[in-house]
């Protein structure tokens, strides 16, 4: 791994980190999360992408909750049995353990 991919790797993760208070810093932490799969995916690390695959889950959820009028936030995990979730975690090597 290079010492950019490396450093991008550490850029991210510490933006999704630190990003989650409010429902915008909660869709900016899911985004980075998932940039952040999206990378370890394309390093190989199947294991590392995953986690913060369901790191952006749960992001995206607690932006969710936080938005006006939406009535309650989505119960699909990434290991559920949708076909949306399926094609997520066919993409990123994702195996339930």
């Amino acid at each position: 791994m290079s010492k950019f991919s490396k450093y991008l790797l550490m850029v991210l993760a510490l933006s999704a980190a630190s990003l989650a208070s409010g429902s915008q810093d909660h869709r900016a932490a899911s985004t980075a999360a998932f940039q952040l799969a999206a990378v370890r995916n394309s390093q190989g690390e199947a294991a590392a992408a995953c986690a913060a695959l369901a790191q952006s889950l749960e992001h995206y959820r607690s932006a969710l909750a936080n938005e006006p009028g939406v009535p309650e936030a989505a119960a699909s995990g990434i290991y559920d049995d949708s076909d949306g979730m399926a094609m997520v975690r066919a993409k990123f090597g994702c195996k339930q353990s």
